[in-house]
């Protein structure tokens, strides 16, 4: 099943060089790296952009501070100018002025892009701002204090808006959080809630008398600041958790100040105003004093937004820190991985490189060396079995170099035998020619003498002057004939030569059959360890399948190793090829040397038949001999005797005759011998040939001392 859901994945890096594989490799690595790296970037880069955004709205929050305040005072000094105090114009236009200016300086800074919709209602609260300032004397002071009030809290909401746009109000960080806490929510309230009991207060002071609604309208902002005064003193408690003691934070120490103050500021209007029995408290003095409290206040929030500020920068600061070392880590990871993959890829092309060599130079008959691997992993197992692969092929070819050696030598001998035996039995040939040559003439000679007896039955009268010359005829016959036997005897012992030669001839191509048998036995074995090698490599490629990735080198190193066994099994079918060859010639050339035993056998028996015909001969030459001279010491017994003389010149003619068919036999028997030695000779030197051929194959190995 894996091996099923793996094979298009394997098909793949089959087909890929080392260097491809590790290429694909790096790159699917590469991807998901790539893609984190780009995530974790992404996400470092949106928190700074965040945090950065929430200090865009922190810095437009603390501008648009300022200018609350201002608004708080044009509330409260209107307030006291609708009441009779004719006196806070003054005071009234300087305030406008500066908040014109403020208000220009806001406009030109306002982040427009980051921050829209709070632009929108920027737009909508400048606007009413201009209509206060334009129309505040000619409103009534109740209507003056709600539409001020209003405005605030437009410009608080505006805060809000603004800490909710740039998500300053949506950070998870505690110590943050209620950092703008009091920044956008708390401290503003604090301070508007203060701001109109001061203005409310004024209002009453100036004009010396409490009225029931605005006694009501006191008492419920009294009873909001209150409210304000404990949700600020629980962002206290949680920020003294956060910050430690007191006197170790200065926003802590004037936090607890302006709550002090504000706890204060507001006794003072239940003991002067709500709770007095004569209003008669200076308005300049309360509202100098509630201006003051609400400075204070100013001064926590001040604090509050340089700490948030602070908190934000440290939090860029860090994702700034935390994104270059992530991205730092990350370079040197890929550096590193980078090298190690390198140094991997080198490692076994290396590995793969010496076993290529080792394999190149082995193909080219170099089995001198061992391959030396400096890895220790599973190629190195491949190594030693290469190794070993090779001592074993060393020893087989070692075995077989000396074989040849032999071979070339045992062929070489039988070649000059042969050469030899070929040169005997041309001389044989040559002497059996000129004993054919002697036997015509014996039989022309007879048949002469028998012409001469018959003319000797005609004219006895010739007979002494014929007797002198059969007698020297005679003579000449002896002489022949003892020369036939002599070089008849000669043949015997040529002929005894050759049968012995053969012998050993047929004892030095049994010796070569049985070598030959020998070299087959060790092709086979040469063979079967091709088959075992073979084996070995499909076993390696099944193994190598099995290991996957881990596998790939060692499939690649199984298929050269699986090479090589096809090429040593083809060299040993060549060689196979040419011993069976050369034990076919072998066996040709031991039937050869058979039938020239046989010849030799049958023409030792034909030449003792001639030796035997021709000591007849030579016995009756001499009878005849003696008797010729009979007939010329007694020419008176010549003609009674004639007969018989006539009977043996006609025995031996028939002699004469039949020896010289047996010296033509024997004559053709020796050409036949020839021509077999002869084609001994060739099969000889054709097996010389092969040897030299086998010996020269064998020589191109470099192999190793045993």
């Amino acid at each position: 099943m894996v091996r099923k859901v793996l094979y298009p994945i394997y098909s793949l890096v089959a087909r890929l060089k080392y260097g491809q594989k590790f290429l694909l490799i790096s790159l699917l690595f590469l991807i998901p790296v790539a893609y984190l790296s780009y995530n974790m970037v992404s996400t470092r880069q949106a928190d700074i952009r965040e945090l950065k955004k929430d200090q865009i709205g922190l810095a437009q929050a603390g501008d648009l501070m300022p200018l609350v305040l201002l608004v708080q005072q044009h509330r409260g000094l209107v307030d006291g100018y609708l009441n009779g105090k004719s006196d806070a114009k003054t005071s009234i236009e300087a305030i406008q002025n500066e908040a014109t200016g403020l208000l220009e300086r806001i406009e030109a800074d306002f982040r427009k892009d980051d921050l829209p919709e709070a632009y929108e209602r920027w737009t909508v609260i400048r606007q009413e701002w201009q209509d206060i300032q334009r129309t505040y004397d000619s409103l009534r002071e109740t209507e003056s204090f709600n539409r001020h009030t209003e405005l605030v809290d437009q410009m608080l909401a505006l805060i809000v808006r603004i800490a909710d746009e740039s998500g300053l109000s949506l950070d998870e960080e505690i110590d943050s959080y209620y950092m703008m806490r009091l920044v956008a929510q708390e401290l503003p309230t604090l301070m508007e809630r203060t701001a109109v009991i001061r203005g409310r207060g004024n209002g009453v002071l100036t004009w010396g008398a409490l009225e029931f609604t605005t006694r009501l309208e006191l008492m419920v902002e009294a009873y909001k600041a209150e409210v304000a005064l404990d949700s600020f003193s629980e962002s206290l408690a949680k920020m003294t958790e956060l910050f430690g003691a007191e006197e170790d934070n200065e926003l802590l120490r004037a936090a607890e100040t302006a709550k002090e103050q504000i706890t204060g500021y507001i006794d003072l209007m239940d003991r002067e105003i709500l709770n007095a029995t004569q209003i008669s408290m200076n308005p300049d003095e309360y509202f100098a004093e509630g201006t003051r409290v609400i400075a204070s206040a100013n001064e926590v929030f001040q604090l509050a937004a340089a700490e948030l500020e602070r908190l934000l920068q440290e939090r860029i600061d860090e994702n700034s820190r935390t994104l270059r070392l992530s991205t730092l880590m990350t370079i040197v990871a890929l550096l590193l991985v980078f090298l190690f993959y390198a140094a991997f890829y080198q490692s076994v092309i290396d590995t793969v490189r010496a076993l290529k060599e080792r394999a190149e130079a082995m193909a080219k008959g170099d089995f001198s060396q061992d391959v030396r691997l400096e890895t220790q992993d599973e190629l190195r197992q491949v190594g030693i079995a290469f190794n070993e692969m090779q001592r074993a092929l060393n020893r087989v070819l070692g075995n077989n170099r000396q074989m040849a050696e032999d071979a070339f030598q045992s062929s070489r001998a039988l070649a000059d035998i042969a050469r030899d035996s070929t040169a005997t039995m041309q001389q044989v040939t040559a002497s059996l020619q000129s004993v054919s040559e002697g036997t015509v003439m014996q039989d022309r000679t007879t048949a002469e003498t028998s012409t001469a007896m018959n003319q000797l039955s005609v004219g006895v009268t010739r007979i002494a002057e014929a007797a002198s010359h059969v007698a020297g005829l005679a003579q000449r016959t002896t002489e022949l004939a003892e020369l036939g036997n002599r070089q008849l005897a000669d043949t015997v012992e040529q002929m005894a030569s050759i049968r012995e030669t053969a012998s050993d001839s047929t004892r030095i191509v049994e010796r070569l059959e049985e070598h030959s048998a020998h070299i087959g036995e060790i092709i086979t074995a040469i063979m079967e360890v091709a088959a075992q090698t073979k084996l070995l490599a499909l076993n390696a490629n099944i193994e190598a399948a099995r290991a996957g990735e881990h596998g790939r080198g060692f499939a690649v190193v199984a298929n050269e190793v699986g090479k090589l066994a096809n090429q040593t099994a083809q060299s040993g079918e060549t060689v196979s090829g040419l011993l069976n060859e050369i034990r076919l010639l072998i066996g040709q050339a031991v039937s050869a040397m058979d039938s020239m035993q046989s010849e030799t056998n049958r023409g030792m028996d034909l030449v003792g038949q001639s030796k035997e015909a021709i000591d007849r001969i030579l016995g009756d030459i001499r009878q005849v001999s003696e008797q010729i001279q009979e007939v010329s010491a007694t020419s008176e017994e010549m003609s009674a005797e004639m007969e018989q003389v006539s009977a043996a010149i006609s025995e031996i003619s028939g002699i004469s005759r039949k020896t010289s068919q047996e010296a033509e036999s024997m004559a053709q028997a020796a050409e036949e011998q020839l021509a077999s030695m002869e084609q001994l000779h060739r099969s000889a030197q054709s097996l010389e040939t092969m040897s030299l051929q086998l010996k020269d194959d064998m020589s191109r190995f470099v192999l190793r001392d045993k």
